[in-house]
C-alpha cells in the first residue's frame, strides 16, 4: 500500500467538456492499490471514479494529489518502467514520427528548416533522440530529475534542451513548434484540459500534437467490472490514481472533440489499439484482439490534433 499523503480535490465538472460532475455517471471505487480478484482483502481507501455522460472522460472525484508530487515520479526509472522499455531501438517512434511529417506536409505551414519538437514528458530521451535522429529540432520537458538525467546521461540529450518542468510551469515562445507528442502523458496531468491549451499556444498555426491516452472503452475493463459486480462489490478497474502507473484519465475521441470546441483545435484522425495482452491468457489473447480490433475496444487511443491558421 502507498505511503505518499494526499489533499483530494473536488471535481466539481469534465475537464474536457465542462459537464457538472453531479451529472456524470459513478462507475465504483479505486483503491490506493491493486485490487486483485479479492479486493475486499485488501486494506487501504478508495476514490469514486466517475464517467461523464456527455463526453466519455473518465475521472476520480475527488482528485488526490500527492503532497509532494516527487512521490509519483522522482524515483529511479528502473522502478517506474520494465526492463524492456531501456532498450534504445533505431525504429522507436518511427511509424509516429513519419505520420506527424505527412500531416504537416499536408498543409500550407511554413517550414522551418530543421523543423522545431517538443516532446511533453520527455522521461529517459527515447523520444527526443528518435525526433533528431529524423531531423527535428527537438526539445522537452521533464518534471522528474530522475528521468531527466538518464535523458542527458545516457540518451546523449544536451541539458539545456530539456527542462526540469511541470507543463503548467514551462515557458516556450508562442507559435514556436511545428510538432508537439504527449506520448504516454496526459492521463498523469492532474489539469490535461489546461496542460492542452498551454500546448497549443506553443504550437504554430497548421502544426500538429500528437497523444497516446488509455480509453475509456478497453474491453478488459469492461470485463474485470462485470467481474467486481458478479462477486458484489463495488470496485472497478478504471485509473490507477494512487498506485503506478499513476493514470489519473481515460478518454474518448469525444473528449478531445468537446475540448477542441472550447480551445480552437481540431481532431484530425483518431485510432485504437488492443492491449499487450498480458493480462489475458495466452490461448484466448488472438480472440480478445480480434475482439477489441472489431468493437474499438483497445487499451490504447491514439489522437492527432490540428490547430488551425485562424
Amino acid at each position: 500500500m502507498s505511503m505518499t499523503t494526499y489533499t483530494f480535490k473536488e471535481q466539481t465538472e469534465c475537464l474536457m467538456c465542462l459537464t457538472p460532475s453531479l451529472r456524470n455517471t459513478v462507475l465504483g471505487l479505486r483503491m490506493n492499490c491493486r485490487q486483485g480478484w479479492k479486493p475486499k482483502q485488501n486494506s487501504g481507501f478508495a476514490v469514486t471514479i466517475r464517467r461523464c455522460i456527455h463526453c466519455g472522460l473518465t475521472y476520480p472525484d475527488p482528485l488526490p494529489v500527492p503532497t509532494r508530487i516527487e512521490d509519483h515520479y522522482d524515483i529511479p526509472p528502473e522502478s517506474y518502467w520494465t526492463d524492456d522499455y531501456f532498450i534504445f531501438d533505431e525504429n522507436y517512434l518511427r511509424s509516429e514520427i513519419q505520420h506527424a511529417n505527412k500531416l504537416l506536409a499536408a498543409t500550407n505551414l511554413e517550414q522551418v528548416t530543421p523543423p522545431r519538437a517538443l516532446d511533453i514528458g520527455a522521461g529517459i530521451g527515447k523520444g527526443m533522440a528518435a525526433l533528431m535522429r529524423s531531423g527535428f529540432d527537438a526539445w522537452g520537458i521533464e518534471p522528474s530529475s530522475s528521468f531527466r538525467r538518464m535523458a542527458i546521461d545516457r540518451a546523449g540529450i544536451s541539458q539545456e534542451r530539456i527542462q526540469l518542468s511541470s507543463v503548467e510551469a514551462a515557458q516556450w515562445p508562442h507559435d514556436h513548434f511545428n510538432y508537439i507528442t504527449f506520448g504516454a502523458v496526459l492521463e498523469h496531468l492532474y489539469n490535461p484540459s489546461l496542460c492542452l491549451e498551454r500546448a497549443f499556444s506553443w504550437l504554430r498555426p497548421g502544426g500538429v500534437i500528437h497523444a497516446e491516452v488509455p480509453s475509456s472503452n478497453y474491453l478488459l475493463h469492461q470485463l474485470l467490472n462485470s467481474y467486481y459486480r458478479l462477486i458484489c462489490t463495488s470496485f472497478v478497474a478504471n485509473l490507477s490514481p494512487m498506485h503506478p502507473p499513476f493514470h489519473l484519465y481515460e478518454f474518448t475521441p469525444q473528449s478531445f472533440e468537446a475540448l477542441g470546441k472550447q480551445i480552437g483545435f481540431m481532431l484530425e484522425e483518431y485510432s485504437y489499439h488492443p492491449a499487450s495482452g498480458r493480462f489475458v491468457p495466452r490461448h484466448l489473447y488472438p480472440l480478445f484482439f480480434r475482439w477489441m480490433k472489431a468493437t474499438n475496444s483497445g487499451m490504447q487511443l491514439t489522437v492527432w490534433l490540428r490547430k488551425p491558421f485562424n
